[in-house]
């Protein structure tokens, strides 16, 4: 009998384990799902640009406003700006785990959870922000969506690659290679640190917010850099030269949603979404071009010296760049060679 007893015992202590389980799973279900009221969708959004930058009014303010009107006000966001729910650098966290529900993961910064996804900063890829946003997206869709950005919980809903990427500096123009030997320039990360290297520069990582004061305090002497990029951090007050031909890659400004909270929407959500980030990309991509020729001309009449490099000689020395960033993923186990030819091929297209 009493084995009989204990027999009914565990079976019902097994039984209220799974249901504990069951409702434990639920619950965690219900926390990565869109928040909803009244038919109402409101979603979190997250960035580390100032409201004054352009790649939040006419990037993520932008894809906004389209989603709502595209779904008749169905969705709505709230948004925080200015690294309010997290630095930079750990945004694509905060996106994987639902601090936030849409998220801007700046690529470079995330090299080591996002190394493929890279490959739009190589130099020397494209000569404007149009082209190699074309180009990237269809990269991002064919192959790193699978191989990264899905592996670390999210989704892109737009990505863009800045205009050509130019050597900027507080002391002394480089208007040579030897006048990059032994200066402190800032990188982005990926890519970006390789072709500081290969030009004989020091590398300093760091994200875009920190760059004002390490002008200040001389930790670095220059910074790799977009032009329409330049006044939304100040850093015209300080800046003395800038190359005009360089070309030493990009730096891509992605925004990702939380797979499950993407997976939770309803179809015409997704579907707005979709051609909320497409106009997005064709909006920024060729406003940044604009920009870039309207703020080379404001800044030479405010006095900044623009200088133009040996391009050959750049191009001989950065070259090598591609081989070595593909080289150390493909040793790594990562299909890099793959991706580098799959975005060769989308710029030829």
């Amino acid at each position: 009998m009493k084995g009989k007893k204990w027999g009914i015992f565990i079976v019902l202590l097994v039984m209220l384990m799974v249901v504990s389980a069951c409702g434990h799973s639920a619950a965690q279900e219900k926390v990565q799902t869109a928040d909803s009221k009244d038919g109402v969708i409101t979603l979190k959004v997250a960035d580390s640009f100032p409201t004054s930058h352009n790649l939040s009014q006419e990037g993520a303010v932008y894809w906004m406003d389209r989603v709502e009107e595209l779904t008749d006000g169905k969705v709505k966001f709230e948004y925080f700006p200015a690294e309010q729910l997290g630095k930079a650098d750990d945004l694509l966290d905060a996106a994987k785990n639902k601090v936030a529900d849409v998220a801007y993961v700046g690529i470079g910064y995330v090299s080591d959870k996002l190394p493929l996804s890279g490959v739009g900063e190589l130099p020397n890829a494209f000569d404007t922000s149009v082209k190699g946003t074309k180009a990237y997206w269809q990269v991002t869709q064919d192959i790193l969506l699978e191989e990264e950005f899905l592996k670390n919980g999210v989704r892109p809903v737009y990505a863009v690659t800045l205009p050509p990427y130019q050597v900027m500096t507080t002391q002394k123009p480089v208007k040579e290679l030897s006048d990059m030997k032994g200066i402190k320039v800032r990188s982005g990360g990926g890519a970006q640190s390789l072709t500081i290297e290969k030009l004989g520069g020091t590398p300093v990582s760091m994200p875009a917010p920190e760059i004002y004061t390490a002008m200040e305090r001389k930790t670095i002497d220059g910074t790799l850099f977009a032009l329409p990029s330049v006044k939304p951090y100040q850093l015209e007050e300080q800046l003395k030269y800038i190359t005009e031909n360089a070309n030493l890659g990009s730096f891509i400004v992605s925004y990702c949603i939380n797979e499950n909270v993407w997976q939770s929407l309803p179809d015409d959500v997704k579907a707005a979404m979709t051609k909320a980030g497409e106009e997005t990309m064709n909006h920024l991509s060729h406003y940044l071009d604009e920009l870039t020729e309207k703020e080379k001309k404001e800044f030479m009449a405010k006095g900044i010296e623009f200088s133009e490099v040996d391009e050959d000689a750049i191009q001989k020395k950065t070259k090598a760049v591609w081989n070595d960033w593909a080289e150390e993923l493909n040793n790594r186990g990562l299909p890099a060679t793959k991706v580098v030819d799959a975005f060769r091929e989308a710029l030829e297209e």
